[in-house]
Order: C-alpha cells, then structure tokens, then sequence
C-alpha cells in the first residue's frame, strides 16, 4: 500500500505546484538550447568497403581513414558534448534541490519563493552532485550482481535457459529496488542537510523491499509512459521538418515532456520519503502500544 499510495500522491504534488513545474521547463528549455548549440547534428562518418585484388586472391578492406576535416568534427562534437554534460549535470543538480526543498515546503503548508530555492540550490548542488554520483556507482554495483545468473546461463546454454530467465527476473526486481532506493536520497539530504542523511535511505529501503520495489517499478513505468508520448512527436518533427530547422523545434517540443519527467521523478521521491516515514511511524506506534498489551 505504501508504493500505491506515494505514487498517487506524487500526482497531486506535481498538479498542485505548476510554480515549481514552470522552473523545471525554464531549465530544460535552456538545456534545449544548448544541446542543439553544443552538439553538432551533421555528424557524419562514411564507411565505405574496398576490394584489391593480388594475384588470385581479392582482399577486402572495410572502412575508410578518418581525414583531418572529420577528425576536426569528431573533437567539436566531443568538446560540445562534454561542455553540455557539465552544464546538464550542475544545472539539474541546481534545480533538483531547489525542486526538492520547494515540495518540502509546499508539503508543511508554507509558501516558497522560486528565487530562495535557486539560492538553496545553488548552495548545495556540491552534495548533490556527490551524492548521485555515488548512488550512480551503487546502482551498477547491483546490476552487475544482478546479471551474474543471466551471464552463467549464457555459457551454459540451452540448461542455462533457466538460469536467464532468473536473471532477467531479478534484474528487473534490482532495477526497481534501486530505483525507489534512490528517489529518496536527495529528499534526505535536503529534509536533515547532510550527505550522510542520504544514505539513510538504505536502512528505509532495506525495512521497506516491497514497498521500495513496487515504488521503483511504478516510477519506472510512468518514466516510461511520458518518454513514448513524446518520442513520436520528435521523430514526426525531424520527417516534416528541414534539416537545419527539425533539431530547434524538436527540442523545444521535446522540453515540456523532459521538464514533467523529471518533475515527477523528484516529486515522487519526496512523496515516498514522506510516505516510509508515515510507515514506520505507525510501527513504532503499534510497537509500544503492544509492549503495554494493548492490542489493536
């Protein structure tokens, strides 16, 4: 019930707060911009093939030298993307705890100013940043963990049939664990104002699997859900439109629907902070109720 019960409240903290979600389509209309700015579309590389014939034997060659125009390209396109990666990553980090602190606050019935959240957000997008960082890092550890029995199954084909199909399962659970594991780590941070709170979420998520993994599983499905709306309008825009005018338009279109994905996101990991801690508030409650005989 607890997973159900976050994620229908993360709806009516995203409908409840168009303010915060204006804030996050400013930031990736921006993002938008940019992309299109740093990251060339016109990359190109040709690959051809070629046949030379010595005596009675035709060697094939397969590809072509990368010439010194291309090699310019390919270095433009790897500086405008890292570029792009580093204003990506500290402008969402910006914003996902302004984001954060603002639901926060919207939560307690106070009122928030969009301008004092940037300031917070700009005062503690360094933890932020650590802090996917390492929950990124975590994340692989588990996959790769999880992966193990489909890897082992692969070697032992066609036995190890069953031990893929394990693998596809767990690895499905994993990804959703972790998933909800995380939504809840930079509402910590912001909810007790350390980096170590964050890692809090372990013991919640750990107290918690089931509702953790059908939270995950949930969250990853509406992620799901807003890209495959927007998907087809971009790959309409880049069919009708011109070459040099389809990645403009395509971004500005495709920015609505990055701005509500990741609104969602952060709104559902404060949902379900908020909600485990209901939870284990209750535990406590009917703990010490039962340690005085009372039962309920």
């Amino acid at each position: 019930m607890g997973a159900i019960d976050a994620f229908t409240k993360t709806f009516s903290i995203v409908l409840a707060n168009k303010r915060l979600y204006l804030l996050v389509l400013t930031m990736t209309l921006i993002l938008a911009l940019l992309s299109v700015y740093l990251i060339p579309s016109d990359f190109e590389y040709t690959y051809n093939q070629t046949s030379i014939q010595k005596g009675n034997v035709i060697v094939e060659e397969y590809g072509t030298p990368i010439t010194e125009d291309e090699m310019d390209m390919l270095i433009e396109f790897l500086k405008g993307l890292m570029i792009y990666l580093i204003i990506t990553i500290v402008l969402s980090s910006i914003v996902e705890y302004g984001i954060t602190k603002g639901i926060f606050t919207y939560l307690n019935d106070e009122d928030y100013s969009l301008g004092e959240l940037l300031a917070d957000g700009l005062k503690h997008f360094p933890g932020v940043l650590v802090i996917n960082i390492i929950y990124s890092l975590i994340m692989l550890v588990f996959i790769g963990v999880a992966a193990i029995p489909m890897v082992v199954g692969a070697l032992f084909l066609p036995a190890g049939a069953v031990l893929i199909l394990i693998g596809v399962v767990l690895l499905f659970l994993v990804l959703a664990f972790t998933l909800g594991l995380s939504s809840m780590a930079i509402p910590l941070y912001a909810d007790k104002g350390t980096i170590g709170a964050a890692f809090e979420a372990f013991g919640l998520g750990f107290r918690n699997v089931l509702s953790t993994v059908g939270f995950g599983a949930l969250l990853g499905v509406a992620a799901i859900g807003i890209a495959i709306i927007a998907s087809p309008l971009a790959f309409i825009i880049q069919l009708t439109l011109p070459e040099n005018l389809a990645p403009y338009v395509s971004a500005f279109v495709q920015a609505p629907f990055d701005a509500l994905l990741y609104f969602f996101l952060w709104a559902g990991g404060v949902a379900f902070y908020r909600e485990l801690q209901r939870m284990e508030e209750l535990k406590k409650v009917d703990e010490e109720l039962a340690e005085l005989g009372i039962e309920i």
